[in-house]
């Protein structure tokens, strides 16, 4: 009787090992939980976009009463562009480059190639146009069309509205 219950203490012990490795090995190779990161952004005047970069250009763009389409699908010498804007009224192509990545960086340097190859009005905004946006893109979309300047007011890049000087 005592045997049998040695027994049974044995190989409850190893059991309960086991359990212990196998839930060890499988909290090590469980991924790790991320806060949720939003993949696309609503504008003031109802586009959705996929970056806050670009959520500061298309709110300028409206608040400055700029009829613009965005991603609108092209053809340039028979190759398929999609521009991050285009502006209606005044045929010019928006480009905001954002990423940094190798395949990304190959992508822009074709697109600006095919622009130029089709003679298309380019506007390109670098990530570190948008430190003040409300300046640059005016400045950059004055080399084609008359634009008011822009005081040199700070803005919600969300909302659009005008943040007071604590900001």
């Amino acid at each position: 009787m005592i045997e049998n219950t040695v027994w049974i203490f044995v190989w409850a012990l190893i059991i309960g090992i086991a359990l212990t490795y196998v839930f060890i090995i499988l909290n090590h190779f469980k991924k790790k939980e991320r806060p949720k990161k939003a993949t696309s952004y609503k504008c003031m005047d109802g586009d959705t976009v996929k970056s806050r970069g670009e959520v500061m250009i298309d709110n300028l763009l409206t608040k400055l009463d700029i009829n613009h389409i965005y991603e609108k699908r092209i053809q340039v010498k028979g190759n398929p562009i999609k521009c991050d804007w285009y502006l209606t009224d005044y045929d010019i192509y928006i480009e905001y480059w954002g990423g940094f990545d190798k395949e990304y960086l190959k992508r822009k340097k074709q697109k600006i190639k095919l622009y130029k190859k089709g003679i298309l009005n380019l506007v390109s905004i670098e990530d570190i146009d948008l430190k003040n946006i409300y300046k640059n893109l005016p400045e950059k979309l004055s080399e084609y069309i008359d634009i008011e300047e822009i005081e040199d007011t700070k803005y919600c890049p969300n909302c659009g509205k005008i943040l007071d000087s604590r900001f």
